[in-house]
């Protein structure tokens, strides 16, 4: 496949694959880039093999197709990666061995993210998805990937769940860092769940042909 240029394979290694660790932080930060790297992968097994054209096709005049799927977590990723990364620099260290809170607003968009999901929420024009080729769409996918990924891996040690930034999206809202980050993750796994499901229908419909 055309596309797939930068795979899943070239996400980079950071410091917090290490798996085996006394100190719980850090294990559920593990858990979090482990998530992110597999939307990263899942999304390349889906995109293997396909024609460029097909991650072009909407199925519906107003729905996304898959570039636009990429093309939207890539905006949402770099969206909020500056007020990350200026609260990560003012977090102060983990002094006792704890978990990290994810805190409630966060854990109730998890809830609501997670695939087959009920609940649509209206895209803001920021991070409606742009027309892109489907090989821009891909890359810009992988980069912002990496770009969270390290992200992350240099908030390791930090209590990053007393640091809050206000949503870039909803200005109205404020989130701790650690509850931003597993709520990234799941929204990537619930576009990637969308990636396949377009992908699905679309085969379908060529199979009845």
């Amino acid at each position: 496949m055309g596309i797939l240029t930068a795979t899943a394979a070239s996400i980079g290694s950071h410091s917090l694959d290490v798996l085996e660790t006394d100190l719980i932080s850090l294990r559920q930060q593990v858990r979090v880039a482990h998530q992110i790297r597999q939307a990263t992968w899942d999304a390349a097994a889906l995109l293997s093999g396909r024609d460029n054209a097909d991650l072009l096709v909407r199925l519906k005049p107003q729905s996304w197709c898959v570039a636009e799927c990429l093309d939207h977590l890539t905006q949402t990723t770099r969206a909020f990666l500056p007020a990350i990364s200026e609260a990560i620099a003012r977090a102060p260290k983990l002094r006792t061995n704890r978990r990290l809170r994810t805190g409630l607003i966060p854990s109730l968009f998890i809830r609501s993210l997670n695939p087959p999901y009920r609940i649509r929420f209206k895209v803001l024009p920021q991070l409606v998805p742009q027309t892109l080729s489907s090989e821009e769409a891909w890359s810009g996918f992988t980069v912002s990937q990496s770009e969270l990924l390290a992200t992350l891996s240099s908030a390791a040690g930090l209590a990053i769940d007393r640091v809050a930034v206000k949503s870039p999206v909803y200005a109205r809202i404020s989130y701790n860092i650690y509850g931003v980050f597993r709520m990234l993750a799941a929204h990537q796994n619930r576009h990637v769940w969308q990636i396949g499901q377009i992908l699905k229908e679309l085969d379908n419909r060529r199979a009845s042909v």
